[in-house]
Order: structure tokens, then sequence, then C-alpha cells
């Protein structure tokens, strides 16, 4: 399986999802015109990821914002997610990195660990000098 990789835009975060690893990246900024039209090809690569039962699956996400439609789709990501670990109880997690003092999108990650049966760890990740 071949990974995928969009690169960050202004609206748009860096996708990066590597099948050998299992590590699945979202970092930036999500505030696309159409979130569905963005993120249907990611919902689509996870479907077909998640078909080769792989022994890891993180989606590490690190956005400094999200509208409210990203959010939704988002979270149809981790329903993805929670379904594959609900069936093969592997290694599945979310990995939610906010940035140092951020409570707003502390929060939204604790809100989204709620509503999803996926392990969920919290990473506050400070400013660079």
């Amino acid at each position: 399986m071949n990974a995928l990789l969009i690169e960050r835009k202004l609206n748009t975060p860096l996708i990066d999802f590597n099948p050998n690893t299992g590590l699945l990246k979202i970092e930036g900024r999500s505030i696309p015109e159409n979130p569905i039209k963005f993120y249907q090809p990611i919902e689509g690569w996870i479907s077909n990821f998640i078909k080769t039962n792989p022994k890891d699956l993180i989606l590490s996400i690190h956005l400094d914002y999200l509208n409210t439609h990203s959010t939704e789709c988002v979270l149809i990501l981790m329903k993805k997610l929670e379904a594959f670990y609900k069936i093969q109880n592997t290694n599945v997690k979310v990995s939610w990195n906010y940035d140092e003092e951020d409570e707003d999108m502390e929060d939204l990650g604790r809100d989204l660990a709620s509503i999803v049966a996926v392990p969920f760890e919290y990473a506050e990740v400070k400013e660079e000098d």
C-alpha cells in the first residue's frame, strides 16, 4: 500500500500517512473551503489501510485550529479507528498534540476522546525559541 502525503497549505493541514509504520499524521490548520472534499480521500485511504489489518495504527494530530466542519471530518476518521479497534483490539491510539497553553485545543481533544472508544494520549507541545 502506498503512503499518503498531502502537503500543508494555508488552510489545509499536512497529511502524512505511512502504511509501513502505521503512523498517520495530521498537522497544521484545517479550515478548507470544502472539508468533505478534502477529507474524503483521507477517509478512503484509512478504510483501505484498515483492511490490511495493521498491528499498529496511531493517528497523531497536531492542529493549531480546525473549524466545525473539519472537526466533524476528523471525528469520522476517529470513528473508523474505533470500529477497527473494537474488532481487532490491536495497538490503536490517537495522539492528540496541542500547542503550549492552548486550552481550547486541549479541551477539544478531551471532548473527542469522550465520543470515541479508542485510547487517547495528550501532549502539550512547547514553543520553540
